[in-house]
């Protein structure tokens, strides 16, 4: 009996140190785990804030962008409508000039032409200038059409197979972008200083 009380009293002698090692190992462990833990914490903590900033760094920047892009895609906007502005008046003062003068310029273009006989057509507001053009271009060979055509200004002659088309509406069409140009470099300098003004 005493043996056996003698290896129990053993085993649980070695349990004793077993188990305080296996805590002490544990509280170790632990204690490792938490501080590498708390590291890992640390640096997500870090790398999340830097990103942080970066993302709204980022941000910034593009909205910057954007906005500039905004801002440019306004002026041009802005330039174009002036642009338009001049072009519309300016075919309102030609529409507008007195008539006598119309009609010469009418017919010095039939004179560049180097054309002697034909029909010319008029604008639907112009076909009261049908007898003052036939005395300026002191003809009986030409002749009007009696349905006016439906464009602003100018004239269109038919003169065997060819038609020319005289008008200020096609003038316009095929140089607006050359008359667009134009008027933004007359008008560059007040754009800019108002541009610079807004950017203040």
């Amino acid at each position: 009996m005493q043996g056996i009380e003698r290896i129990k009293q053993h085993i649980l002698a070695n349990a004793d140190a077993t188990v305080k090692t296996i805590q002490e190992d544990a509280a170790a462990f632990e204690k490792k785990t938490l501080a590498e833990s708390e590291e890992r914490c640390r640096n997500i903590l870090q790398d999340a804030e830097e990103n942080a900033r970066r993302d709204a760094a980022m941000t910034v920047r593009r909205g910057e962008s954007l906005a500039d892009a905004e801002k440019r895609k306004n002026r041009l906007a802005h330039r174009q409508n002036i642009a338009e502005a001049v072009i519309s008046r300016a075919l309102n003062l030609l529409t507008e000039e007195p008539e006598e003068r119309r009609v010469e310029r009418y017919a010095s273009w039939v004179r560049v032409l180097g054309v002697n006989e034909g029909v010319i057509t008029l604008s639907e507001r112009e076909q009261h200038l049908e007898r003052p053009l036939a005395a300026a271009l002191a003809s009986e060979t030409f002749t009007f059409s009696k349905q006016g055509g439906s464009f602003s200004g100018g004239i269109v002659i038919q003169h065997g197979r060819v038609t020319d088309n005289l008008t200020y509406d096609l003038a316009v069409r095929d140089h607006r972008p050359e008359l667009t140009r134009l008027i933004f470099e007359m008008l560059g300098g007040d754009l800019v200083a108002e541009e610079e003004s807004d950017d203040a």
